[in-house]
């Protein structure tokens, strides 16, 4: 079985590596910063089985390039985990023009599932998004999806935390007659290097709260739950919590929103190439 983990380098990401390295026959990490995973992976026991694969989810060029590239060397995925993401300021922009936050919590994840498709079919695969509880203080986002007007750290990142569950329900809804299942999670307050973009304000608020955080090996449970546990005893595009079903707020369960959200992101990573014919439905 074939893996491909983002956001594997640091907190639940590395220790989900730890634990599934073993379970899986090739593991596949994009990574934004090589040298870095190099030394992490350099003595790791079955490090002959990671394949490294230059990626950074805020650069859709380098989504797609580096997708390309995983798909070289690949046919069959049986596990997709988006873990990556984090909070950024708002109102920060990429190189491209995609609001910061959008792009490496959503955008970059939505692109990296539609260029690794045909290889997730093939492998029947699970994709599965770590959200966050943070998604059930979103407000409506019909009036700026993108985050283009957005004026607070905390309010985007709890945007696109909701973004990543309606990504799950909507995948679900087109893919789940081919054999594809999905997931969203939360992971727990986890102590790890979170937040260390955000905004002054949001840094501060961070810090007193991981007095109550949980270790990033705790946090990574349900993500490893989710990952080795048999497709039938899961709920196909449940959200999970504490390794059970969770019911997510009633935002991320309007099947409206979750239409719109796949549309607006097809139509922005055409924008981004500027050739209708890039993005895929």
């Amino acid at each position: 079985m074939n893996l491909v983990l983002t956001g594997s380098t640091s907190g639940i990401g590395w220790e989900t590596l730890l634990a599934l390295l073993p379970k899986f026959d090739k593991v596949f990490l994009p990574v934004r910063n090589l040298a870095k995973a190099e030394k992490l992976i350099q003595h790791l026991p079955h490090k002959e089985k990671i394949v490294l694969i230059y990626l950074d989810l805020s650069n859709l060029a380098s989504v797609k390039a580096g997708a390309a590239v995983l798909l070289s060397q690949v046919d069959a995925i049986q596990v997709l985990i988006n873990n990556a993401g984090g909070m950024y300021p708002a109102g920060k922009r990429t190189a491209e023009g995609v609001d910061l936050s959008f792009s490496s919590n959503h955008l970059g994840q939505f692109l990296l599932f539609q260029e690794l498709l045909p290889a997730l079919i093939k492998g029947q695969a699970k994709v599965i998004q770590v959200s966050s509880e943070a998604h059930r203080i979103a407000g409506p986002p019909e009036q700026d999806f993108s985050l283009r007007k957005s004026s607070s750290t905390v309010s985007s990142y709890a945007k696109v935390k909701l973004y990543n569950i309606l990504f799950t329900n909507e995948l679900i809804t087109y893919y789940a007659s081919e054999g594809l299942s999905a997931y969203s999670l939360h992971p727990g307050a986890v102590r790890t290097a979170f937040g260390s973009e955000a905004s002054p304000w949001a840094k501060g608020l961070i810090a007193f709260t991981k007095l109550f955080f949980i270790s990033p090996k705790a946090g990574a449970a349900t993500t490893i739950f989710l990952a080795t546990t048999p497709k039938e005893n899961l709920r196909n595009g449940g959200y999970y919590k504490n390794k059970k079903l969770s019911s997510p707020s009633s935002l991320s369960r309007d099947p409206k929103l979750a239409k719109v959200l796949w549309e607006l992101s097809l139509a922005e990573i055409q924008r981004v190439f500027s050739n209708t014919g890039t993005a895929k439905k």
